[in-house]
């Protein structure tokens, strides 16, 4: 079997250059990786340039079809929020993702391999860029297996994965066979933890643009939430947050007192909420990206919207209920729109930027820059690490260290208790429960593929709290979708009617669906890579009418 990687390495730094204070210039990889400042400029290289934010965010349960009567769609949308395998290419398709995320892998191995032909890292500098280079390539196979691969199931030993590639390519038409979740998970473990011990941040410049030590051990926590190893991930979290954890948290309040900035009015929140000076921003990213207009001002005309319904039954409000307050009560409002063609409640948290390759013409690329980790994520992960250990009262401190932080100053005296959480989540129907099988709620049924407490229980109630608090937390960054794969989340596609609230479903995500997993882009698999499984035929009406009745 073939693994159709694309561009060489060769080709990955050309033509890229400088935007404002956000964008780095990457480096000529021509040059052989022969001494530390080469392996340092390298490792620029290693770290994806295109991201999975759209894809992921138009997949999951954050937007809903605004219905045929708004036109403002395009057929890679359409084939997104469908779960259709995308055939559409641009440059926030899973097909530029994969091709970049290898290309990272790249990188990292000819560093690595780099550090190596000069006798091993025997200094600081190369114990630190080792560890930096493994880290990448950590962290891109992360992204790849749990983007194009079902998510881990400790259970099922077999299930299809990525390839883990730990050598540069030596020839022209390299074949690799793709290995099992277990496999990569395993060697994700064992890059992390060969790299943990030698993090260090001497030779960066904005360190917050590379895998400096609390963004290290903010990705330790995320995988080790993900490989259900509990304990692992309180540790690493730990070390983000130490004695102090609220310092490591994001100043809502200072987002919601800056103006409205000149483009699409949301240039001076978007900005500083990718401030590289803020302790809570661990590694930003920068990568060609809609996502300033997607899911900026421009967001409000999409056909596939966070609409109003959503934002007042499933997510802002919903969760604000809890300390008896709606979305008024955060301290940074989310922004709503509504009109003709327009329904949206938008959270400004990606700036717009623009690289000018013609200053003539005026063409170039658009661009953005978003948080791989935060502060905020890794306490809400440490949350869960708790809720899973049943430590009930650490899961608590940490979620209501999130409210107190995130609510506005009326609201900071409300404290949650296992009583009040349970009673709050027992109230609500679960989402899809009511009559029509369309209604909306805070909570969804579980079907994680690992053992929790029976619903409605201290321990399920607790889970429905933080996975709401995470998805308030990282809308419209696209990481909703990893909560649905972990916990087995099953999600319609809903159309909604003229006055905004659903009309039909049109489909249905199932707990076991092979769609959960993102198809492998249609060039590598023209190239012989083994494609995800899909069901021989599409559901018919019938199909899907059943799904509506059964629910």
């Amino acid at each position: 079997m073939k693994k159709y990687i694309g561009l060489s390495i060769i080709a990955l730094g050309m033509g890229l250059t400088s935007c404002g204070d956000f964008l780095d210039k990457l480096p000529d990889n021509r040059t052989e990786a022969n001494t530390e400042e080469k392996i340092q400029k390298l490792l620029v290289a290693a770290y994806p340039s295109h991201e999975h934010m759209a894809f992921t965010e138009f997949a999951s349960d954050n937007v809903d079809d605004m219905g045929e009567t708004n036109p403002n769609t395009e057929r890679f949308l359409d084939e997104i929020y469908s779960w259709t395998d995308v055939t559409e290419t641009n440059n926030a398709d899973p097909e530029g993702y994969w091709m970049d995320l290898y290309q990272c892998i790249e990188t990292a191995n000819m560093a690595l391999e780099g550090i190596e032909s000069m006798g091993g890292a025997t200094t600081t500098t190369l114990k630190e860029a080792q560890a930096e280079a493994l880290l990448c390539r950590a962290y891109a196979h992360f992204m790849l297996v749990n983007v194009f691969a079902q998510h881990y199931n400790a259970n099922d030993p077999d299930a299809i994965g990525v390839s883990y590639v730990t050598e540069t390519e030596k020839e022209l038409n390299p074949q690799y066979q793709r290995e099992t979740v277990h496999e990569n998970y395993a060697h994700i473990a064992e890059d992390l933890e060969a790299a943990l011990p030698y993090v260090g941040e001497s030779y960066y410049t904005v360190p917050k643009y590379h895998f400096n030590r609390n963004a290290a051990y903010a990705f330790a926590t995320r995988f080790y939430l993900y490989y259900e190893k509990y304990e692992k991930a309180i540790e690493y979290a730990n070390k983000v947050l130490g004695t102090n954890p609220e310092t490591m948290l994001r100043d809502w309040a200072v987002l919601q007192g800056l103006p409205y900035g000149t483009r699409y009015q949301q240039d001076n929140v978007a900005n500083h909420f990718v401030d590289a000076t803020l302790k809570c921003n661990l590694l930003l990213l920068t990568s060609f990206s809609n996502g300033g207009l997607s899911f900026g001002g421009f967001s409000v005309w999409h056909r596939y919207s966070h609409n109003a319904y959503l934002g007042t039954n499933e997510t802002v409000s919903a969760l604000a209920r809890l300390w008896g307050g709606n979305y008024t009560s955060f301290a940074y409002q989310v922004k709503r729109y509504s009109g003709s063609n327009l329904n949206a409640w938008s959270m400004w948290r990606l700036p717009y930027l623009f690289e000018e390759t013609d200053p003539v013409t005026g063409n170039g690329y658009r661009k953005t820059v978003y948080n791989a980790f935060t502060g905020d994520e890794v306490l809400l992960n440490r949350a869960e690490a708790y809720i899973m250990l049943k430590q009930y009262d650490k899961a608590l401190a940490d979620m209501n260290l999130w409210i107190h932080n995130a609510v506005g100053t009326n609201y900071k005296s409300y404290t949650a208790t296992l009583d009040k959480v349970k009673a709050f989540m027992n109230a609500q129907e679960y989402a899809y429960d009511d009559a029509t099988g369309m209604g909306s709620s805070l909570k969804k049924h579980l079907h994680p593929k690992f053992t929790i407490d029976a619903e409605g229980s201290e321990q399920e109630s607790m889970i429905q709290l933080v996975l709401a608090m995470r998805r308030f937390e990282t809308m419209p960054e696209g990481k909703r979708w990893f909560d649905i794969k972990r916990w087995g989340i099953e999600i319609p596609r809903r159309t909604m009617d003229a006055s905004g609230v659903p009309l039909k479903i049109t489909d249905w995500l199932k707990v076991d669906d092979p769609r959960r997993a993102i198809q492998i882009p249609q060039k590598v698999r023209e190239a012989g890579y083994v494609p995800n499984p899909r069901q021989t035929t599409e559901p018919s009406d019938e199909v899907v009418a059943t799904c509506i009745n059964e629910k």
